[in-house]
């Protein structure tokens, strides 16, 4: 997925303010696709030069101007063709910092990444709230748009893949923590058994030397 089409597409329901595009993206697509105010800029600026969007100013009493973007009839033909050219290989390339140092953890305190992974663990748990939200609020309770009266049902199936992903991971790093909390147990209990071995082995040597001294004083 490209950006200039994200917008494109979101600019398909109304004109719209760089400002109100963003916040569309994360009221609704943010899950699968991020952008920032100013990328959203930048690409706005680049489309219009294109002639695939036009913009408008809108004055306002009080406040700055709004300017406004719509699609034009030449932008609709470029989303329609992009919609209709699916890639030879859809799976995108994964990438992920935390795999990475997990990956190599065996330099880091059990500890440590136990902490991380509660950390991942509870803004796994965060963003399933918000997919929630966005199901309840962005989803159910939107009045149909004009010309595209379907559109609910299939916002539903993209965020249906974020919600099983997100329960995906939830569920990953439960399990790991419960490894880890595993591990350390099993560590601490060697760890025991090897001190309390130490122990025995320094009561036996006392009780020799004492042995020694007193077939010393006897003689």
């Amino acid at each position: 997925m490209s950006l200039p089409h994200a917008i494109l597409g979101l600019l398909t329901y109304q004109p719209m303010t760089g400002y109100d595009l963003k916040q569309v993206f994360d009221s609704s697509i943010n899950h699968f696709w991020s952008a920032h105010q100013s990328q959203i800029y930048r690409e706005l600026a680049a489309l219009e030069s294109k002639g695939q969007v036009t913009s408008q100013i809108e004055p306002q009493e009080g406040r700055p101007d709004r300017k406004v973007y719509s699609i034009t009839g030449n932008g609709k033909q470029e989303l329609q063709s992009w919609l209709g050219q699916f890639p030879a290989v859809i799976s995108q390339p994964h990438r992920n910092e935390l795999l990475v140092r997990i990956f190599f953890a065996s330099r880091l305190p059990l500890a440590e990444l136990k902490f991380q992974l509660q950390r991942f663990l509870r803004e796994q748990q965060q963003l399933l709230e918000s997919y929630q939200l966005i199901a309840d609020r962005t989803i159910r309770e939107h009045p149909e748009i004009p010309g595209y009266p379907d559109e609910r049902f299939y916002w539903g199936l993209a965020l249906k893949r974020g919600i099983a992903v997100t329960e995906a991971d939830i569920r990953w790093a439960e399990e790991c923590i419960r490894e880890i909390e595993a591990r350390e147990g099993h560590i601490a209990g060697a760890e025991s058994g090897a001190a309390e071995h130490r122990q025995d082995d320094t009561d036996a040597d006392r009780e020799r030397k004492a042995g020694n001294q007193e077939g010393s004083e006897e003689q």
